[in-house]
C-alpha cells in the first residue's frame, strides 16, 4: 500500500517510484523515446508544438511530442515486449486548473491484450493508492443517468432529443460540438463514489482504437470528476488509421506519420493507455489545482 507523506516533493518522488515498481513487477520494460519527433501526433483533440532547429546548416521542423504514442508504437514493432514510459509531454493552448502545456505522462502498451485487460490492470494500480473498487459504465447509460439525455450517433436524432429535453443550442452546431458540450457537463458527475471507467464510445470518437459493433473499444477513467486515463484496443490496420489521420490533418497543415503506419502492419493485437500523472497525484492527495504543485509549469500573469 502506498504510504502518503506531507512533504509534497518527497510524495511526488515516492509516487513515481511506486508506479515504476508496479509496472516492473508485472514484467514491463521501461523505455525512453525522443521528445523531439519528425512527425506530430495528429489527434484532433490535441495541438502539437512546432520547433525549428538548425542542423548541419539547414533549418528543419520538428515537433514536441504530445505523447510518446507514435514513437513507442514504432519501438514496439522492432522490440515486441510489454513496455511503459514516464515522460514530459507538451500541448499547445492548454492552461488551467487541470491543464498545462507541459506535464508528466505515463504511457504503456500490452501485447495480445484489449482495453478490458487494461481496465483490470489499472484497477490493480488504483488499489495501491487506496481505491479498493471501481465501476465500468457505458457512455450511453452515463448520459441518461446524469444528464437525462438519450445519446445518438445520428446528428438530427441527437438534436431532436436535446430539444425534447429542453437543451438549447445553435442550429449550426454539429454532432461533435454538441457531444463535447454535453460531455463537459457529464465529467463533473463521474468517479465520486468509486473510480469510473466510461466505455462504449461512439465510433466517430474512436481515435486510434478498434471499432466493433458500432462502438470504439476504448475507455476514459474519471476520479472525483477528473479525467485520469485514456486507453483502447489499438487499431492495427494501416489503411483504416490512414483514413482517420488524413481526416484529422485536413486544414491543419500537419504531416501524416508514414513511419507509424508502416509499424502498425508489423504488430500483433495490443492495447495502450496513457495517464496524466499530476492529475492522478492530485486525486490521491486531494489537491484541487495544478497551481498547488510547485514543480509544474506556471505562466507569469501580468498585473
Amino acid at each position: 500500500m502506498f504510504k502518503k507523506t506531507e512533504n509534497l516533493l518527497t510524495a511526488w518522488a515516492d509516487f513515481l517510484d511506486t508506479i515504476r515498481n508496479f509496472f516492473k513487477s508485472k514484467g514491463y520494460l521501461e523505455v525512453t523515446t525522443p521528445t523531439l519527433q519528425k512527425y506530430p501526433n495528429v489527434d484532433p483533440n490535441l495541438e502539437p508544438i512546432k520547433v525549428k532547429l538548425n542542423l548541419k546548416g539547414k533549418e528543419r521542423e520538428f515537433w514536441l511530442h504530445t505523447s510518446p504514442e507514435h514513437a513507442m508504437k514504432k519501438l514496439l514493432a522492432k522490440f515486441p515486449t510489454n513496455m511503459f514510459q514516464i515522460t514530459k509531454v507538451f500541448r499547445n493552448g492548454e492552461y488551467g486548473r487541470l491543464h498545462r502545456p507541459e506535464f508528466t505522462m505515463l504511457e504503456w502498451y500490452k501485447l495480445r491484450a484489449n482495453y478490458e485487460h487494461l481496465i483490470e490492470e489499472i484497477g490493480e494500480l488504483l488499489k495501491v493508492f487506496g481505491f479498493e473498487n471501481y465501476e465500468v459504465l457505458e457512455l450511453e447509460s452515463a448520459f441518461e443517468k446524469y444528464l437525462g439525455v438519450v445519446l445518438s450517433e445520428d446528428e438530427e436524432v441527437l438534436k431532436n432529443n436535446l430539444i425534447s429535453y429542453g437543451y438549447e443550442f445553435d442550429d449550426k452546431e454539429n454532432w461533435e460540438s454538441l457531444f463535447y458540450r454535453l460531455y463537459i457537463d457529464l465529467e463533473k458527475h463521474l468517479g465520486f463514489e468509486n473510480p469510473t471507467f466510461l466505455v462504449n464510445f461512439p465510433s466517430q470518437l474512436a481515435i486510434y482504437s478498434v471499432v466493433r459493433d458500432r462502438y470504439a473499444e476504448r475507455f476514459e477513467l474519471y476520479i472525483k470528476g477528473v479525467e485520469i486515463a485514456n486507453g483502447w484496443t489499438e487499431e492495427r490496420d494501416p489503411e483504416k488509421v490512414r483514413k482517420r489521420m488524413e481526416l484529422w490533418v485536413k486544414d491543419r497543415k500537419l504531416p501524416v506519420d508514414e513511419e507509424l503506419l508502416h509499424a502498425l502492419a508489423n504488430l500483433p493485437e495490443f492495447a495502450g493507455c496513457s495517464i496524466g500523472l499530476e492529475r492522478l497525484f492530485m486525486v490521491v492527495y486531494n489537491i484541487e489545482s495544478l497551481d498547488k504543485l510547485p514543480w509544474t509549469f506556471t505562466m507569469e500573469e501580468k498585473e
